[in-house]
């Protein structure tokens, strides 16, 4: 958001989110190599360019865990996706425990019957905040209205993940230990819990990779153009995985 008015353009959005960094701007030098709103940007803006039932279904039917009838939905529905990424500034959590506060995902994805929040993590070393997947989740819950919440993650390797100074939990633990803090004390949050399996996916980089590349394999078109236009963009993502994954 830029006074009040959504950025249409995906590389917009990353210069606005940028533009907020201050002094810290001087880390992107080099191409933001490493930094994971960068690779996220390439990479769904690829995503958002590719024939979706090719290749952004194959990249949904890849995920794990979740709910299967929420992914063959999104699945089927993947044509019809409407993307937003790095949405910026406007989106607020609030419940009773909790004062009114700034979420942040890195994209959501809805398709006529699915919400779907995405959260990615650099290929390198990162950790999520304290807080920060059980927000999404509850988000990801209250956001969806009559459509199916989904909560994705994008990962550097398969869980347990990395929390700021909680180490090496579970997906499902990290929410679960962050919940109180989000809700009135005492509160019941049995059908919160209940809600976690169903609604967090998650799919590593290396898999996304995969999927693109299977993908790029089995699409072919009658106008050889158009063919040569899809393996540039999809060898754009793939390169993208790449060049971030190789910083030390």
């Amino acid at each position: 958001m830029h006074d009040g008015v959504t950025i249409p353009s995906i590389i917009g959005r990353l210069l606005e989110e940028l533009s907020w960094t201050g002094r810290q701007i001087i880390s992107y030098r080099g191409g933001g190599r490493g930094f994971e709103n960068v690779l996220s940007t390439e990479v769904l803006q690829a995503l958002h360019f590719l024939p979706r039932s090719t290749f952004l279904a194959g990249v949904v039917k890849a995920f794990h865990d979740g709910s299967p009838a929420t992914r063959a939905a999104f699945e089927a529905e993947a044509e019809e996706a409407d993307f937003l990424v790095l949405p910026g500034g406007g989106m607020y959590l609030q419940t009773e425990n909790m004062p009114k506060v700034e979420v942040q995902p890195d994209a959501i994805i809805t398709t006529p019957t699915v919400y779907c929040l995405v959260e990615a993590k650099r290929i390198r070393s990162s950790s999520f905040q304290p807080r920060q997947l059980a927000r999404e989740f509850v988000m990801a819950q209250q956001f969806a209205g009559e459509r199916r919440p989904m909560l994705a993650l994008l990962l550097s390797a398969p869980p347990p993940v990395r929390v700021k100074g909680r180490g090496r939990l579970s997906i499902r633990d990290a929410i679960m230990t962050a919940l109180p803090d989000i809700f009135y004390p005492g509160s019941d949050l049995t059908t919160w819990k209940a809600r976690i399996d169903e609604t967090v996916t998650w799919l590593t980089w290396a898999e996304l990779a995969e999927q693109i590349t299977v993908a790029q394999q089995k699409f072919t078109s009658a106008d050889p153009s158009v063919d040569a236009a899809i393996n540039r963009i999809a060898a754009s993502l793939l390169k993208s995985i790449e060049w971030h994954d190789a910083v030390v």
